[in-house]
């Protein structure tokens, strides 16, 4: 375990040129370490402030003959972040700059952050639990505007605090179940508190399932949705793929054949951004390079989000490669502008005129958000860690409602709330051990 009562140190803010730069520094001595080479504006002001405070001045830079405009924010213990003393130094986000006010920091007695080390010592100072702490990951490796909504109301305590508060009320139970056991002056629960508590116990444990099955089908790498085109050959995938997608460049052509190889682009849906992929004709063939363009086709399709299955006037729909009936399918009709679909269900849509194409993007929004993991404002951010856990926890309590219908003795239903409990501690973060921390916190990026 890395010693907390250290003061570290680390570039909060890419390592890129941009307007400004930041260095974030806690521990006891952060304050004395940014503000060795600090001049402020106003020398009469503190750096040494009872509340937070935000200091305009400039700093000496080794290497640098003249001093760089900056500025200091300080916080004091322990409310704070860290709950520790906490400084930035905000300056120029010249990467040269920023690097060399780290290894002033270093060079003054600071110790290099670990990845995530910030959040850690959050977590660690209770001023955020292991779920929130999660969400700060999620935050800042967030690729839609849902998954960000996502992790931004899990930063918020939206997971954290009706497990918790289940966590509280199963605590209470068991005080209240064991204390019958130790005063015999106390009555039993009788038949219909049983009743009610076994239907209780029932319906946290279908709920508790279900948040694991969430997990389940959310625990994904964080990626873009792919959007894959298939359809017979010369069937105008590669006219609606540059009409989709920024800067469009696939080959068109009313040859046969024309894209030997997928494609891929990156297509703004509404809110969405998704990775569009334009492959080869759907056909029987002998050509050996098509042949091989054909199997990276079904590789694709295989590996899709979304299917957007294309047949135009002249092409119907192919007669090989066409999606799994469980996957997500949008069929679309390419070339309208010479003539309209012939039967419902089709988006109709040309990439010579632009029509439907508005239509199309929507309706690859909608269907995309339908799908769990692709742009779901439930999408949870915690992943496998908690699967586990939650399924002990709604295991336990199935175990904890039947043991009450059956009039089990309330020390074996005791002993069932108890593991529930302990499993909802590991989710929350209140049992940990040394190497889940290690696994949370070595995915985030140092700064963080």
């Amino acid at each position: 375990m890395l010693d907390s009562t250290e003061t570290i140190a680390a570039i909060a803010t890419p390592l890129a040129p941009a307007p400004r730069g930041i260095v974030r520094l806690s521990g006891s001595q952060a304050w004395t370490v940014a503000s060795a080479h600090f001049v402020p504006d106003d020398p009469h002001l503190s750096l040494s402030p009872t509340r937070a405070s935000r200091i305009p001045g400039s700093l000496r830079v080794s290497g640098l003959r003249v001093p760089v405009p900056a500025w200091l924010g300080l916080w004091p213990a322990p409310r704070t972040y860290t709950g520790q003393f906490l400084a930035e130094i905000h300056t120029t986000g010249s990467v040269p700059i920023v690097q060399a006010v780290l290894t002033d920091c270093l060079a003054q007695g600071a110790r290099l952050a670990e990845p995530g080390e910030f959040t850690l010592r959050a977590f660690l100072a209770g001023r955020i639990d292991l779920t929130q702490a999660e969400a700060v990951l999620g935050v800042i490796e967030a690729g839609q505007p849902a998954q960000l909504q996502a992790a931004l109301a899990q930063l918020a305590g939206g997971l954290s605090q009706p497990l918790r508060k289940l966590r509280e009320g199963l605590l209470d139970l068991v005080a209240h179940l064991e204390a019958t056991l130790d005063f015999v002056e106390e009555p039993d629960v009788d038949d219909l508190e049983r009743s009610r508590l076994a239907q209780e116990m029932e319906s946290h444990s279908i709920w508790l399932a279900d948040l694991a099955r969430q997990f389940t089908e959310r625990d994904r790498p964080e990626r873009l949705p792919r959007v894959v085109l298939v359809g017979a050959p010369n069937v105008g995938k590669s006219r609606l793929f540059n009409a989709l997608v920024e800067n469009g460049q696939a080959l068109v052509a009313d040859q046969s054949g024309t894209t030997r190889d997928y494609l891929t682009g990156i297509c703004h849906c509404g809110d969405l951004v998704v990775e569009l992929i334009d492959t080869a004709g759907a056909e029987p063939t002998l050509d050996e390079i098509l042949a091989m363009a054909q199997h990276h086709q079904s590789q694709q399709l295989a590996a899709a989000d979304l299917v957007l299955l294309c047949r135009s006037p002249q092409q119907g729909l192919p007669t090989a490669l066409l999606p799994a009936q469980q996957q997500a399918t949008l069929r679309v009709w390419t070339q309208s502008d010479r003539a309209t679909p012939t039967e419902p269900g089709w988006i109709a849509t040309s990439a010579a005129s632009g029509a439907g194409i508005p239509t199309l993007k929507a309706a690859i929004q909608d269907q995309l958000q339908k799908t769990p993991g692709q742009g779901d404002a439930a999408a949870l951010t915690t992943g496998a860690r908690c699967r586990e856990s939650l399924n002990e926890a709604s295991l336990a309590l199935q175990d904890a409602s039947s043991g009450l219908s059956l009039h089990v003795p309330q020390d074996l239903v005791s002993l069932d709330l108890r593991a529930a409990i302990d499993a909802l501690g590991a989710v929350l973060g209140q049992v940990v051990t040394d190497d889940i921390l290690d696994r949370i916190f070595s995915r985030f990026c140092i700064g963080k």
